[in-house]
């Protein structure tokens, strides 16, 4: 990007062997050209900035401790995490010299996940008396996954509740997770009534309904105090004031809309604070 002098009148282009503090060409000291003045403006552009984002850090913090209701969102936000650790169904493997069973939950779906063999899982896929089994398998950690996406996307996204799309986020939240719950339970006894066909009695899978509805209530209690906060007005929001140059910041855009410059405030002030 070209750098040209900073007196108006000469906008002299400055090579890379101009290393004077003076423009060749008008004499002008590049460096303290209108320091003041520039100073001055870059004080107004921080100031005018942190006014606006005031403005989003006090719609954030309204959204997340900004009542009684908007605290008790983001506590009920944690619920549908914990549901994950109840039981959400068992597994058992029944076959000579091998028998297991297992509880599922957060914890043991994680573990086994970490250790899953992929290559035994797509040889499963491609095997044509294993394959639709497997299919349900993947749908039901597609639906875990699902489950997931809404809890954190209500966590990470609990500080934007107040913004304008704010409740339409909580609408595709509430969405994800019900049918990701749906999609689980479903999935998990289609895959269990898969194998069953196959191995008969020697693998057995069922769903844990105390397990499963109260995850999937979880998300409707989260949802039920989104509905509530919205119908009730939303949260109220109690700005900071902020200050330009000296000047409330409403003052300011109030007078910026009638065209009314920050230069013409303050010597309107300065010849106000002169006259007394």
């Amino acid at each position: 990007m070209a750098t040209y002098c900073p007196n108006p009148n000469c906008e002299y282009k400055l090579r890379l062997s101009d290393w004077k503090p003076n423009c060749p060409k008008c004499g002008t000291n590049i460096l303290y050209y209108k320091m003041e003045e520039r100073l001055l403006a870059e004080a107004d552009r921080v100031e005018t900035s942190n006014a606006a984002f005031q403005k989003k850090a006090d719609r954030a913090k309204a959204a997340v401790i900004g009542s009684k209701w908007a605290i008790a969102r983001l506590v009920l936000l944690f619920l549908p995490l914990g549901m994950l650790f109840l039981p959400l169904g068992h597994a058992a493997l029944r076959i000579p010299f091998a028998e297991k069973a297992e509880t599922l939950n957060a914890i043991s779906i994680f573990t086994s996940l970490s250790n899953l063999d992929f290559d035994a899982l797509w040889g499963a896929l491609k095997d044509p008396a294993l394959r639709l089994a497997f299919l349900w398998f993947v749908l039901a950690l597609l639906g875990l996954v699902m489950v997931l996406g809404a809890i954190l996307g209500g966590l990470v996204t609990c500080w934007l509740a107040r913004s304008p799309g704010g409740f339409k986020r909580a609408v595709i939240f509430f969405a994800l997770g019900t049918c990701g719950t749906a999609l689980g339970v479903a999935s998990l006894l289609r895959y269990g009534a898969g194998l069953a066909g196959v191995l008969p009695g020697a693998f057995a899978v069922q769903v844990s309904w105390y397990g499963a509805g109260a995850l999937a209530l979880s998300f409707l209690l989260v949802f039920a105090i989104q509905i509530y906060i919205k119908a009730t007005g939303d949260i109220p929001v109690e700005h900071k004031q902020c200050y330009i140059s000296g000047f409330p910041e409403e003052e300011v855009y109030e007078n910026l809309e009638k065209g009314i410059t920050l230069d013409e405030m303050r010597r309107a002030r300065d010849e106000a604070g002169e006259s007394e």
